[in-house]
């Protein structure tokens, strides 16, 4: 008998069917939603989904979970289920998301120096303003807090638009795209020599709070603050502060403390913040850039390699 898997997805049909041209013998499920799923999901070997989708009640009634093959990068979702047992093998897809992630930076950077929210506005009012000049990103310094393969892409975009780049990590090393790299605690102590300050941080426990009060405290007036990261690694209320007293010039978001963000947050009226809903991962081809490490997982899975399996996460 080959193994049951469950596809949690809004595209789940087309990982099915991915899965089932290459593995014949696999029994798939691909739901859209939650509402599609039976009420008893016991016999689910493999589950294929976003952790955002997930919950601890889930994830305890797949009472023979073998292997969780995450839709995204962060896992943070997952391992915070209590019902996650400690024999499931948990993977990611690590490695996919560093176009998507450099174009959101680039994208966000440039919304704030070009003024965007003031030039949707005139654009709707008929208005023809030239009166704005704009400061180049050429010649400037970006700060990117977590350093990866991801946050490698941003930097690499970053030169060559002509900017310094500094990576601050745990573990300083020789990362391509990077002028130097500094220790994540020495933060606050270097974060003022930045124009703008980048965080690709996942969302893992020990990261919470890390963009604190006093690294936006320490950061020039005429700097800005962009987050691709996770909401939960920024004390949002210091966020809001600063932005509010025009102690930071503004602020790219695309991840928030809570999603969605609540229509009564302070950020939606600040004239100086760029709001989009958690869009840096989402583009059109994901599926295409997911299946490869999804069916070279899952041949390895069938095999019982799984310790050769890619991007897996300790838990």
């Amino acid at each position: 008998m080959g193994s049951k898997v469950l596809i949690l997805d809004e595209y789940a049909g087309r990982y099915a069917g991915e899965l089932k041209a290459r593995f014949p013998a696999l029994e798939t499920m691909a739901a859209a939603t939650r509402a599609e799923l039976p009420a008893d999901l016991s016999g689910i070997d493999v589950l294929v989904a976003f952790g955002i989708a997930i919950d601890n009640e889930m994830i305890g009634g797949m009472k023979d979970l073998k292997w969780i093959q995450s839709l995204a990068t962060g896992v943070d979702h997952f391992l915070k289920c209590a019902n996650l047992r400690r024999e499931t093998l948990l993977t990611s897809t690590r490695g996919i998301h560093g176009p998507a992630m450099r174009e959101a930076v680039a994208f966000l950077m440039l919304a704030l120096t070009h003024r965007s929210r003031h030039l949707a506005r005139s654009q709707d009012a008929r208005i023809w303003d030239r009166t704005q000049r704009r400061p180049l990103l050429a010649g400037k310094s970006a700060a990117i807090v977590g350093v990866g393969v991801s946050s490698s892409a941003v930097a690499q975009l970053l030169k060559a638009f002509g900017m310094h780049v500094t990576g601050f990590s745990r573990t300083p090393r020789p990362v391509e795209g990077f002028d130097d790299i500094i220790e994540t605690a020495r933060l606050a102590q270097n974060v003022g020599k930045a124009d703008f300050l980048v965080n690709v941080l996942p969302g893992d426990a020990s990261n919470a709070g890390i963009i604190s009060a006093e690294v936006f405290a320490a950061m020039k007036p005429s700097a800005c603050f962009i987050n691709i990261g996770r909401g939960e690694t920024v004390d949002e209320a210091a966020l809001i502060e600063a932005l509010r007293e025009n102690r930071i010039a503004g602020a790219g978001l695309d991840v928030f403390r809570t999603h969605p963000l609540p229509a009564g947050n302070p950020l939606w009226a600040l004239e100086n913040v760029v709001i989009c809903p958690h869009l840096a991962g989402f583009f059109d081809e994901y599926e295409t850039y997911a299946l490869p490490i999804l069916i070279e997982n899952m041949d390895l899975f069938l095999q019982g390699k799984q310790e050769e399996m890619r991007n897996i996460v300790a838990h």
